[in-house]
């Protein structure tokens, strides 16, 4: 929903008043795989399974992980400037990534790889999209939705998207309007 790896691991931070979205390794896993952090999450639940220490350190650096992104991210969103302490979170974040990573020949080009037996693999390609997104944007058509507390990249032609997504937010926030329209006697 986000349009950006990173963004979709920031909208796993739903608020404060809301449960856990990554209550452990096995969640953290499935969603990596959901959204194309990991090709496939069977094997890191089973690596896991015999490592849980270890992957409870890794759902911790990406709860962590999470946290500073969006505190890059929503600050920009805003027409503000993230603060310095989560920039420089989130490139210690993308210096692990890239020394963990391989570049690999892809589609006639070369692209990131990481070694798939490894826990913490799910952390590592949505630290290098986070700061791929820093670097080349499109942070002008970053947005956070009128209705709940999700980041967007706002793809639209006019760019006038104001909802993560109309079909939840877009139509819940329309509702409550043409409601309280009725209630006002269409005032």
């Amino acid at each position: 929903m986000g349009g950006d790896l990173a963004l979709d691991l920031a909208n796993t931070l739903e608020g404060r008043d809301t449960p856990e979205t990554l209550v452990d390794y096995a969640e953290l896993a499935a969603w990596a795989g959901l959204v194309g952090a990991v090709d496939d999450a069977e094997p890191l639940t089973a690596i896991a399974a015999g490592q849980p220490a270890a992957a409870r350190r890794a759902l911790d650096d990406v709860r962590r992980l999470r946290t500073t992104v969006d505190g890059v991210f929503r600050p920009l969103a805003e027409h503000d400037a993230p603060p310095p302490d989560a920039l420089e979170a989130l490139a210690a974040f993308a210096a692990e990534a890239a020394a963990h990573a391989q570049l690999v020949p892809h589609d006639g080009g070369f692209e990131l790889s990481w070694p798939a037996d490894n826990v913490r693999r799910p952390l590592w390609p949505i630290a290098i999209a986070a700061v791929d997104l820093l670097r080349a944007g499109p942070l002008d058509r970053l947005k956070a939705c009128a209705n709940c507390p999700w980041l967007f990249i706002d793809r639209s032609r006019n760019r006038s998207r104001r909802w993560c997504s109309m079909d939840e937010c877009g139509v819940h926030l329309k509702m409550r309007r043409y409601r309280a329209r009725l209630a006002t006697g269409g005032r």
